[in-house]
């Protein structure tokens, strides 16, 4: 009998441009993914893609997302505000732990809402090993579903002499 794979589930595509990236399904998939590549020294030069559905809505729908309503999303008011929460509050705390960086606050982000979307921006920079890097982390919410989309970009840093 073959050993299983306990690595993260990750689909990689190629976009446009050729760039290649990994897409998540799950948050621990893709939680687990960027601890690895920060054990492997790999976290400076990392484009990945997660689309989920937020914990807190697959708790209200008992892990069915097939419950979850039509009305969650970024038109609604409580959505918006519980997934604004779960991206300051969780997210982003775990993206620092796996990143080893505690000092990682993503104090410089924005807000960019349309009728169609509400995009959180946040980025900062960051060290580990002594290898400077910049984090870029995109959530995005669409008006006609619950599914959040979040693109996680680091690159490499050189630093002024």
């Amino acid at each position: 009998m073959a050993k299983k794979n306990k690595g993260p589930k990750v689909t990689t595509v190629t976009n446009k441009q050729g760039e290649t990236l990994q897409v998540f399904e799950t948050l621990e998939d893709f939680e687990t993914f960027i601890k690895q590549e920060t054990e492997d020294d790999e976290f400076d030069h990392i484009h990945c893609v997660l689309n989920y559905y937020p914990p807190f809505l697959l708790h209200h729908s008992h892990n069915d997302p097939e419950k979850i309503s039509d009305q969650n999303n970024c038109h609604s008011r409580k959505f918006v505000r519980h997934l604004h929460q779960h991206v300051e509050k969780h997210l982003l705390k775990d993206l620092a732990v796996a990143l080893q960086s505690p000092d990682l606050k993503f104090s410089n982000k924005s807000k960019d809402q349309t009728f169609e979307k509400i995009v959180w921006l946040y980025n900062d920079d960051a060290s580990y090993h002594d290898k400077p890097f910049h984090v870029a982390v995109e959530v995005t919410a669409r008006h006609d579903d619950a599914l959040v989309n979040v693109d996680y970009r680091t690159t490499p840093r050189t630093i002024a002499v």
